[in-house]
């Protein structure tokens, strides 16, 4: 019940918005701590938060530049509209993005040229097991929510009545093979649930890949791909050493045994509790 009436009150307010600012408007711009970003005016989750606090998840950008450097290429599976990728593009040699939501990239594109990045190739492909066209749902309040369409439908992920459109899936290890991309050195993944199915999609790169930071959200996986925590680790569990729980500043040694971080995702999920991910391997 207090969601619903939370998420009444932000229809409410996106309505107030393009009241104010005509119907011609599509975005607003915010001089940021991330940059010059440039957000979709029904945007009240980033876009809002930007506007008043003048930033977004520094505290994690701040943790990801610990661990890389001017050589390395980062992959970006979910850019959004850029809060991350621009900061962290000026700290590396190359991204490569891929953003799903075609409103979306189209934005991260504007953003892209508003700070003079010239080191980004974004891709407008969903990331996943294998090529094919699938169902997607566009978010408006929270643009960056977008995902994949659920297995199990929930409130969460329909409550701004999101277009529904057809996209292409790829998976990034045929994709990287098939355009010559460079390896990653660092992975970041936020897409909302289809982390599971990009995993399964990406094993002969994350063989490569020194660096992987990925988003956990117990209803994503139980919702969206339905899967297990046991599923959703076997995947990561053979290619990195250890993994720090960026909430709690935790760090598991899993280079043994992925049991321990297993007990911890399941104590998250059993409060609905998310965290983010960052595994690494001993140098």
């Amino acid at each position: 019940m207090k969601n619903r009436v939370k998420f009444i009150i932000l229809k409410m307010l996106v309505r107030l918005r393009k009241m104010i600012l005509g119907p011609h408007a599509i975005g607003v711009q915010y001089e940021t701590k991330n940059g010059i970003i440039n957000a979709p005016i029904e945007d009240l989750t980033v876009g809002r938060h930007l506007g008043f606090k003048g930033n977004w998840d520094i505290a994690e950008i701040e943790e990801l530049l610990k661990f890389i450097n001017q050589k390395d290429v980062v992959y970006f599976l979910g850019t959004h509209i850029g809060t991350l990728l621009i900061p962290m593009s000026k700290k590396c040699n190359k991204v490569v993005g891929y953003e799903a939501n075609p409103d979306n990239l189209k934005f991260l594109n504007w953003n892209i040229n508003a700070n003079n990045v010239s080191n980004v190739i974004a891709f407008n492909y969903a990331i996943g097991d294998t090529e094919k066209n699938i169902t997607f749902y566009k978010n408006k309040i929270n643009s960056g929510g977008s995902k994949i369409k659920p297995l199990k439908e929930s409130f969460l992920y329909n409550y701004d009545n999101p277009e529904v459109i057809e996209i292409p899936m790829v998976s990034l290890d045929h994709h990287i093979e098939s355009k010559k991309l460079p390896a990653p050195s660092c992975i970041v993944v936020d897409i909302e649930g289809a982390e599971y199915f990009a995993l399964q999609g990406m094993q002969e790169t994350l063989a490569k890949t020194r660096v992987l930071y990925i988003e956990y959200v117990p209803h994503h996986l139980k919702n969206v791909a339905n899967v297990s925590n046991k599923n959703f680790i076997d995947l990561i569990f053979p290619y990195f050493d250890k993994v720090k729980l960026i909430r709690t500043q935790e760090e598991i040694k899993i280079e043994d045994s992925s049991e321990e971080l297993l007990q911890f995702l399941d104590g998250l999920a059993s409060k609905n509790k998310s965290d983010d991910l960052l595994f690494t391997k001993n140098s």
